[in-house]
């Protein structure tokens, strides 16, 4: 390096202690300086221990996570430095996105590090981003940030209620059934496409694939397994659907067919209840053959007071599905409460010996029985009121009165009756209990009976029902009135189907009736969610006169009226129509003093006789001809009239032919005509007569706008030609010379001057 005089430079000593102990050092700078060629400087220092904070990474990527699914990555804070660090917080921002794994502040040592947990569980659809900040002591960068980000997806998912079902021993000849629930348990709508089952007797239904569940929506399979011979059978009911997860689900099925002789009774108690003394109530036992071989039934005893049994002479014996009923009767002699035994013996290979508990209480005082305890109406579509019955009984000895009738539960009433009332021993009352949801939910509610029963003063019937949302349909017209529509002819309205409901409804078929009518708009079955609409066009297109009715049916899973009628109606009427063709005539070139002629032709187009008035024509050089007017043609008759075009001039020319007729439609109706005249030169000249040699033929020579340059025009043996190359305002010269046989020609004739006229 040369340093020219009065020049410096400056040197840089950096210091990087990589120990905290002291260190020296020296610099030696040598130079050609006269004076103290050779510098030293002395150098020293000390290192110092410094804390450093490392972070793993400066960005998080999470992708695509599906809405309810929460993925997590780490970041790790690592002690780098020469002392201890210590981490103040670490806070992040971004919908959906989470930190877990240490509690601040931390110290961490030389070479120790923390793991950072940072979830992201999506909440919508779409994309997020987010920043995690950490706030530490650390020398360097002590506020570091990670970038986050993640997308929202929705994602379909199908959760099978069970893996497998044990239908255990069967009967042959029995058909026992259990269900397999499907629900859409993910994000976005799951598509079922099928649900195929194997194994000998093992049967599903419930539903026609594909099928769409949206998210929480469920479908329930039934499987059924009806064996037709004894011995263990297994299956698969395989189900296959779009779901991000398991796509192809399996429940795995078992059972065993059995025979044996098996006898079913149909209850194991029975009750009378209070039964006033002289009364005698009877109920039924059923006994049923419900095995795969013929049961004996061997006895049917009874014992308590007052208590009797028939129906039947024993022994007895049933083959499978076979049934017989017994006839319990409970006639109590004196008021109290009495108990009984029901004995049935039979060779069941289950449950041989039967019984049937029998209890009844005879009574001598006024007493109310009210048919039912609880009435459950289910669910019921919101707009819709069934009603079930509640019968009041006197079944006491004497007379009792029903005081009042009071319900509870919202959407619950009660009628039938204006209170006080007296029913004497035996006589009935009706009530009629109503459930009209307003509402989606279950409800519940109370009838509260009070009379001066002797027993049991105030009664109960507990109520239960849900509103649900409902499958409507409104259509917007019941008739359509087409009025006077022409044979051949046709006329369209609409009617409009619109899911009212809370729910969406199907529209099955809509299917027309009625000569002449017809419907179209869409291809059946369509479902239409709430509020959407379908238009469908009905036309009429009478084919003959007369007055038509008919009907378009609607059929639909509408909650009400699924069945929907709108009478259709019109009238046939016959048209006078009027067909000209064609609607132009066209002549092109056409010499001075020929003529052309094209024909236009008249049909009776409609269903009826139509008269054709007039046929007038305009423009110059044209005529018409082929009928004498007016003229009546039926239904499908023809007239050609014949328009001719005779130029006398030169130059194009336009006209028209006006056709009147009573035609319901175009009464007049205009035929455009259009013709050019072409001018024409008419030379004519005599043969020579003495001449030495035998004329053959001629040469005419042509000159144009008075040049003296003739050009050959044509050659002929005629003494006549017509010349129509020529132009209008144009002067043309001709003469002829004679040709003999061996093709010399004469002197020229006189020239004739001619000059074509501007039209």
């Amino acid at each position: 390096m040369t340093l020219n005089p009065q020049k410096s430079v400056t040197l840089n000593v950096k210091f990087t202690p990589t120990t905290v102990n002291a260190a020296t050092g020296m610099i030696a700078i040598t130079s050609n300086a006269v004076r103290h060629p050779e510098i030293d400087i002395s150098l020293s220092g000390k290192g110092k221990n410094a804390p450093k904070l490392t972070v793993s990474t400066t960005s998080l990527s999470f992708g695509n996570v599906a809405v309810g699914s929460s993925p997590t990555q780490t970041v790790t804070l690592t002690s780098s430095g020469t002392t201890a660090v210590t981490v103040n917080s670490a806070s992040i921002t971004g919908t959906g996105f989470t930190v877990s794994g240490a509690t601040f502040p931390v110290t961490l040592n030389p070479n120790q590090s923390v793991a950072l947990t940072v979830k992201f569980a999506p909440k919508t659809a779409g994309a997020v981003t987010g920043t995690l900040t950490i706030s530490s002591t650390s020398s360097t960068n002590p506020t570091a940030t990670v970038s986050l980000s993640g997308t929202g997806t929705t994602s379909p998912k199908l959760t099978v209620s069970t893996s497998s079902l044990s239908f255990g021993n069967v009967a042959v000849g029995s058909s026992p059934t259990q269900t397999v629930t499907l629900t859409s348990s993910g994000t976005g709508a799951v598509t079922v496409n099928s649900a195929s089952i194997t194994g000998t007797g093992f049967t599903v239904s419930g539903a026609t694939f594909p099928v769409t569940l949206n998210p929480n929506q469920t479908l329930t399979l039934t499987v059924k397994f009806a064996p037709t011979a004894a011995g263990a059978v297994t299956g698969t009911l395989t189900i296959s659907s779009n779901s991000s997860t398991n796509p192809t689900a399996t429940v795995s099925l078992s059972g065993t067919g059995t025979t044996a002789p098996k006898l079913t009774v149909s209850t194991s108690s029975l009750s009378f209840g209070n039964v006033a003394v002289g009364s005698s109530p009877t109920q039924t036992v059923t006994l049923t053959s419900s095995g795969t071989t013929a049961v004996t039934v061997n006895s049917a005893s009874i014992t308590g007071t007052g208590f009797t049994v028939s129906g039947s002479t024993f022994p007895v014996t049933l083959n499978p599905n076979q049934t017989l009923t017994l006839t319990v009767k409970f006639a109590p002699k004196t008021a109290g409460a009495v108990t009984g035994t029901l004995t049935i013996n039979s060779t069941s290979s289950t449950n041989p010996t039967a019984t049937v508990s029998l209890s009844g209480t005879g009574t001598t005082a006024p007493k109310l029985t009210v048919s039912a305890t609880s009435l459950a109406f289910g669910n019921v579509a919101v707009g819709s009121s069934p009603t079930q019955t509640v019968t009041l009984t006197s079944s006491g000895t004497t007379a009792v009165t029903v005081n009042s009738a009071s319900i509870t539960g919202t959407g619950f009433t009660v009628s039938g009756s204006t209170f006080p009332v007296t029913l004497n021993p035996n006589q009935t009352l009706t009530l009629t209990v109503k459930f009209a949801p307003k509402t989606t939910g279950a409800v519940t509610g109370t009838l509260t009976i009070s009379s001066t029963s002797s027993t049991n003063p105030t009664a109960t019937v507990s109520l239960s029902g849900t509103g649900t949302s409902s499958a409507l349909l409104t259509v917007s017209a019941s008739s359509l009135t087409f009025g006077n529509v022409a044979d051949g002819s046709s006329s369209t309205q609409t009617v409009t189907l619109t899911s009212s409901g809370t729910a969406a409804v199907t529209v099955n078929s809509a299917s027309v009736s009625g000569t002449g009518f017809t419907v179209s708009g869409s291809t059946f079955p369509v479902t239409l969610n709430p509020n959407q609409t379908l238009t469908l066009t009905v036309k009429f297109a009478p084919t003959a006169a007369g007055a038509v009715t008919g009907a378009l049916t609607i059929s639909s899973t509408s909650s009400t009226n699924p069945t929907v009628t709108v009478s259709l109606s019109g009238t046939g009427t016959t048209s006078l129509s009027l067909t000209v063709s064609p609607g132009s005539l066209s002549f092109g070139d056409v010499t001075d003093g020929s003529s052309a002629t094209l024909p236009v032709t008249l049909t009776s187009s409609g269903t009826a006789a139509v008269t054709v008035n007039s046929a007038t024509i305009s423009g110059t050089a044209f005529t018409v001809s082929g009928a004498t007017f007016p003229v009546t043609l039926n239904a499908s008759q023809a007239v050609t009239l014949t328009v001719k075009f005779a130029p006398t001039a030169g130059g194009a020319a336009t006209g028209a032919l006006t056709i009147k007729s009573n035609s319901s439609t175009n009464p007049t109706s205009t035929v455009t005509l259009s013709g050019t005249g072409e001018h024409t030169v008419q030379l004519s000249w005599k043969a020579p007569t003495g001449s030495p040699v035998q004329v053959t033929g001629y040469n005419i020579y042509k000159a144009t706008g008075g040049s003296s340059s003739y050009q050959l025009l044509s050659s002929t043996s005629q003494l006549t030609l017509t010349d129509s190359n020529v132009a209008s305002g144009t002067a043309y010269s001709y003469y002829v010379e004679s040709v003999d046989s061996a093709g010399a020609e004469s002197g020229p004739s006189n020239v004739v001057n001619v000059t074509i006229p501007t039209p």
